[in-house]
């Protein structure tokens, strides 16, 4: 199978029966953190659930495996699990690491592999975060080998063409400049990004809470202004914290947005506040804001 036929054969086989199925044990698994797209650390809640069903039903949902081939399209002899870590440790958990877990087969190159676990995990109830999409994305761009084509990138991950777009450039340059990537595209997409790795992460309360506490902040300010000018009050903001910074945000709220997509409109609204995405002075230094 090539990444050119790939997602609508592997779309169809993840709908149906059309992938090989057997019973594996879990040391014949191999877990390679090039398919973990997930923050595993963030998701206990979900592996309870997954443990308390296999209990009540026996038997999960089958997980996704790749038989693994190099570069020269031989086997390794390794299984390399693609979709269904939760429901891994959740087998584990409950009948120990020799219980037998039902797995479908994926036979494919590594790109037709990587494309099958964003697929997979795209498809389940709990579907990957903006990060985890937007990692995703920046990892089939970096592939090794003929580049996939940014829509294909952008149908596999979810996000915008235009995110992918500027990736493959941000990728070129890097390869230019003998930059060595992290995999987390937030910290890539430009030099010298904050490491925040080492700070705290907020509870859901408390992050409610900051968010609360942020935005009755800010009401109060506009509140304050004399006139109810929303152009003022985004240009106002752009001023505070640099173009980058509300542009980012702005892609947080409305995601990648593309030309036709149905947040554009939205997107365009908040631009034509600010004027445009016009580069002003202040904004390399607003953008050392840190927040």
């Amino acid at each position: 199978m090539t990444s050119q036929a790939f997602m609508p054969a592997v779309a169809a086989a993840l709908e149906g029966a059309e992938l090989p199925e057997r019973f594996v044990l879990p040391q014949d698994i191999t877990v390679d953190e090039t398919f973990c797209l997930r923050d595993l650390r963030s998701n206990q809640t979900h592996l309870r659930s997954l443990v308390q069903l296999l209990r009540t039903l026996g038997d999960l949902d089958p997980i996704l495996l790749w038989q693994e081939i190099d570069a020269g399209g031989k086997a390794t002899g390794r299984l390399v699990l693609l979709d269904g870590h939760h429901r891994l440790d959740a087998y584990a958990s409950v009948k120990g690491r020799r219980a037998l877990i039902p797995a479908k087969i994926l036979n494919g190159d590594r790109s037709d592999a990587l494309l099958a676990a964003i697929a997979a995990n795209s498809r389940e109830n709990l579907p990957l975060t903006k990060d985890e999409r937007m990692n995703a994305a920046w990892q089939l761009v970096r592939l090794p080998g003929k580049r996939l084509s940014v829509p294909k990138v952008s149908k596999a991950a979810g996000v915008g063409t235009a995110s992918v777009d500027r990736m493959r450039k941000r990728w070129r340059v890097m390869q230019i400049e003998g930059k060595t990537p992290s995999g987390v595209w937030w910290k890539d997409r430009r030099d010298n990004a904050p490491d925040i790795d080492d700070r705290p992460e907020l509870t859901d309360a408390e992050r409610l809470a900051e968010i609360e506490r942020l935005s009755k902040a800010i009401s109060e300010a506009l509140e304050r202004m004399p006139w109810k000018d929303e152009a003022l009050a985004a240009q106002a903001l752009q001023r505070a914290i640099g173009s980058h910074k509300l542009r980012s945000m702005m892609e947080y709220l409305y995601g990648e947005v593309d030309e036709f997509s149905e947040d554009a409109d939205e997107m365009e609204k908040v631009m034509d506040a600010l004027g445009g995405s016009v580069t002003t002075a202040d904004e390399h230094q607003a953008d050392d804001v840190g927040f």
